[in-house]
């Protein structure tokens, strides 16, 4: 089951992109340059506690409880990125899942190479795991392999971006005051390959820090409420395969999210963070 999808530095509200808005997005996104910004991601660790938002009438998730830690380093000349999710699912047959995940990636300043290692439990039980590496040229092509069951290797178009690189996008985007930005990225936390993904950035507000503790204050200030739209990149079809929303601050930082998968959603209330230094 996809809980977890890690596509920005830190991933609450935010406006649900409606089908018409996405359009044809395999061919808009095809030849999009990669932005050039410049940003410099806040290394933090973050605590968020998961809870059922809203679930369709019928089968289905009734009850979902769960947390996410999540972890950025700046390590020189890259980031790493760790993120454990553990959450308790009920279904309105009466069957209960628990599910864990644990990722790891490192990745690239300059967007070049990425590696990543996926595990995963399912009642206790060993799930879909994998690993794999991502080699970028500079015009953003390239090829993704994933080791798991099966070797599997993707190749990727130009302009794709690592989830590092997509956050540092969005910021840019949002800063000049871009409502809209597309693009495909690729970081290891599914095994399907890339995604186009469409953005659609709220006017920034301010907000206050999220918790009452030292070093909570890097969860403070303005910010951008984004809703961003997943598709494969080898779909040809308009609707998204699930949406995230979150308010994302000029560090990177995720002051919360939400996370919608058609038939429930998810939400992240943060509940703890703290900043990390730099390894260099």
């Amino acid at each position: 089951m996809k809980l977890f999808r890690l596509v920005c530095a830190a991933v609450c509200a935010a406006v649900i992109l409606s089908a018409t808005v996405y359009g044809d997005q395999g061919a808009a996104i095809a030849a999009a340059p990669v932005p050039k910004a410049k940003a410099s991601l806040t290394p933090h660790k973050a605590t968020y506690v998961l809870h059922l938002l809203r679930t369709r009438s019928g089968e289905g998730v009734r009850v979902a409880r769960g947390s996410m830690t999540y972890i950025l380093s700046d390590r020189c000349d890259g980031y790493t990125i760790e993120s454990n999710v553990s959450m308790n699912l009920s279904f309105a047959d009466g069957n209960a899942q628990k599910i864990d995940q644990r990722y790891a990636a490192w990745e690239a300043k300059d967007g070049s190479f990425s590696s990543f290692t996926m595990q995963t439990l399912e009642n206790g039980s060993p799930g879909k795991s994998y690993r794999g590496s991502i080699t970028l040229e500079r015009d953003g092509s390239g090829t993704a392999t994933f080791e798991g069951e099966k070797t599997e290797v993707f190749k990727l178009a130009p302009g794709t971006m690592l989830s590092t690189a997509h956050t540092v996008a969005l910021l840019g985007q949002a800063a000049a005051g871009k409502n809209f930005f597309s693009g495909h990225v690729i970081d290891g936390s599914f095994d399907q390959g890339p995604f186009v993904v469409t953005a659609t950035i709220a006017d920034a507000r301010d907000g206050r820090a999220m918790l009452k503790k030292e070093g909570a204050a890097i969860s403070a200030g303005r910010y951008w409420p984004m809703s961003l739209a997943y598709f494969p990149a080898s779909s040809t079809g308009y609707l998204p395969e699930y949406e995230l929303g979150m308010d994302l601050l000029p560090t990177g930082i995720s002051r919360a999210m939400t996370q919608d998968f058609g038939n429930f959603s998810i939400g992240f209330t943060l509940t703890d963070i703290e900043p990390l230094k730099p390894e260099c």
